[in-house]
């Protein structure tokens, strides 16, 4: 009886070593084949998300609206993509690397609501005050001085993914304060000091409630975390950054003025 448990053991025990030694095979093709797949797609086959601040109006948030998502609650991240939900005291790592300045042009929540196109500030086109201190076009849209931060997520498993943040109304001083600390910091090089690279640094963002004469939100809180120190991660974000330059990865619009991303969101 002890010899059949003896050989069954060793029976088990060899299954796991060959299984195990299968899956380092299996592995190690997986590194090989890196990339194999996706030779042929282009821009279009993929969505930079964006990462809002979820609103007590945002629609994940309200159960009786198709767009609600289990866990949604106001001051809480959120992801566009992949629908994942962040805690905003908890908070999220990010690792900058690309900064642009676009208008974008929205036509209003009273008529329709939604994103109609981006304009780069060289060419934007001359507006007017309407009666709730929005900046108008001849056409009735609205035009939103809009700050965009390109950033890597930095998920719990050490995994690096894209994302946009759009900074625009009562968030846009965040942007200025945080690409003045960004630009603050320096690197000592054969023409003396200069701003260090952008994805050199990474940040910790969390969510604060704030308010004003028209309502109340949650905005966002940027701390820095300290140097990114492993080269695979800095060779990433360089090379999300220079995807973002060369226009090969762009942000998907949003599809409605209704959410985060909207001027009227907060």
């Amino acid at each position: 009886m002890a010899a059949k448990k003896e050989e069954v053991a060793a029976s088990a025990s060899t299954e796991v070593a060959t299984k195990a030694a299968a899956n380092v095979a299996l592995a190690n093709q997986f590194a090989e084949d890196a990339g194999a797949g996706f030779e042929e797609a282009g821009a279009a086959a993929y969505a930079i998300p964006f990462l809002q601040i979820l609103q007590s109006g945002s629609p994940q948030c309200k159960k009786s609206d198709g767009a609600y998502i289990k866990g949604a609650e106001e001051g809480k991240f959120y992801n566009t993509v992949t629908k994942e939900i962040y805690d905003g005291e908890e908070g999220i790592i990010v690792i900058p690397c690309h900064f642009t300045q676009r208008f974008v042009e929205w036509q209003p929540r009273e008529s329709g609501g939604g994103f109609v196109r981006e304009i780069l500030p060289t060419e934007a086109p001359p507006t007017t005050k309407d009666d709730k201190n929005r900046d108008v076009l001849p056409n009735g849209h609205t035009l939103v001085d809009t700050r965009n931060h390109y950033v890597l997520i930095k998920g719990a498993d050490g995994s690096l993914s894209p994302a946009l943040i759009a900074m625009s109304s009562t968030q846009m001083k965040k942007s200025k304060q945080w690409m003045s600390r960004m630009q603050g910091i320096k690197v000592k090089g054969a023409n003396g000091f200069q701003p260090a690279p952008m994805m050199s640094r990474s940040y910790k963002l969390t969510t604060v409630p704030e308010s004003n004469d028209k309502g109340s939100w949650f905005g966002f809180n940027i701390e820095l975390v300290g140097l990114v120190e492993d080269p695979a991660e800095y060779a990433e974000a360089v090379s999300f950054r220079n995807a973002v330059r060369s226009g090969a990865v762009k942000a998907q619009p949003p599809v409605s003025g209704e959410d985060a991303t909207s001027p009227e969101a907060f």
